[in-house]
């Protein structure tokens, strides 16, 4: 043999130690299976859920809303921080005129730092205005919320019912496989009278 060939394998029988049949043979575990063994034989698929596609687009929509919440959430939360600062500086220009008339000042000075409380007010209406209606967003959004996460436990709940239902199945399909077979074997054991 030159060193360029490999050596080809054996043709007819297959050694016993490579577990392998005679060629053209099948095993005798494959020829005893008839078509109405084959018809016996369950073949389980995998469990799948049969609304996987609506709750994944409820689960979509859920996620669309408590992003939405999160912003509303975002922008009240602005609203009051903005207040608070004016609410802050609207305290301090009072204090800045109880100082100023106990001190002595102009009238010109006591008009101008009255004029800023004036527009400070009404600044101060206009936020609590904004976040009155900022927190009706935010409490009809959490309604939203609550009533898609809702949605979604529904599909879990049915998701958790079909999946203990398919146990239950491939546990008696099981059953059934195993006395079936324990069935044959009693009567291929059963001596021939």
């Amino acid at each position: 043999m030159r060193p360029t060939q490999k050596a080809k394998p054996p043709k007819g029988r297959v050694g016993r130690d490579s577990g392998g049949t005679p060629e053209g043979e099948t095993p005798e575990a494959l020829r005893e299976v008839t078509p109405a063994a084959r018809r016996r034989r369950v073949f389980v698929k995998k469990f799948q859920f049969s609304l996987q596609a609506m709750r994944d687009y409820r689960e979509r929509l859920l996620d669309e809303e408590k992003g939405t919440l999160q912003r509303l959430k975002a922008e009240r939360d602005s609203i009051e921080e903005h207040l608070r600062r004016l609410e802050g500086e609207f305290t301090g220009i009072s204090r800045e005129i109880q100082e100023k008339q106990e001190e002595g000042t102009t009238i010109i000075e006591l008009k101008k730092l009255s004029a800023q409380l004036d527009n400070l007010r009404l600044q101060i209406q206009d936020q609590e205005a904004a976040l009155a209606k900022a927190e009706a967003l935010v409490g009809r959004q959490m309604e939203k919320v609550v009533a898609a996460n809702q949605e979604v436990s529904k599909l879990d709940k049915l998701e958790e019912r079909q999946r203990e239902e398919y146990r239950h199945q491939v546990s008696k399909a099981e059953e059934d496989r195993i006395d079936e077979f324990v069935s044959q074997n009693l009567v291929r054991m059963a001596p021939a009278g």
